[in-house]
């Protein structure tokens, strides 16, 4: 049955092409991918550019400069990193959104542990035939 199939990988087009009986399909791959705005950066990196640089002016006004600069050293990198980095292809934004996800909203457990199990807990002895409470 899968004699005539033959799979064809074309990595910088980022698709497969599948041969089945001389007819070719071209099955489209990496259909998450962000669109770009400009070149090489999205929409949500030029986002958090924006951002950052609006707050980098917004305290140059409102800060003395010598305060201004230090900030301007810590926030400008931070911003290039949130913008830019990625850890194994995940990007920075994106697991920083869920992390304070994580954090913020309450968490919903299908189970938990009764503090109370012991206590309520009958034990069978076979001297007495009886159910005896635990005394645990």
């Amino acid at each position: 049955m899968f004699k005539n199939l033959f799979l064809i990988k074309n990595i910088r087009r980022k698709t497969h092409l599948v041969k089945l009986k001389n007819m070719v399909y071209q099955v489209p791959q990496f259909i998450k991918e962000e669109t770009k705005l400009m070149g090489w950066i999205t929409f949500t990196q030029l986002w958090i550019l924006l951002s950052f640089g609006g707050l980098i002016v917004l305290l140059f006004f409102i800060l003395i400069p010598w305060l201004w600069m230090i900030l301007l050293m810590v926030l400008a990198p931070a911003c290039v990193f949130l913008a830019f980095g990625q850890i194994h292809s995940v990007p920075i934004y994106t697991l920083v959104m869920a992390a304070i996800r994580h954090f913020w909203l309450p968490k919903f457990y299908l189970w938990k542990k009764r503090k109370n199990f012991l206590k309520n807990t009958r034990i069978y002895s076979s001297k007495t035939k009886k159910y005896s409470r635990n005394k645990y």
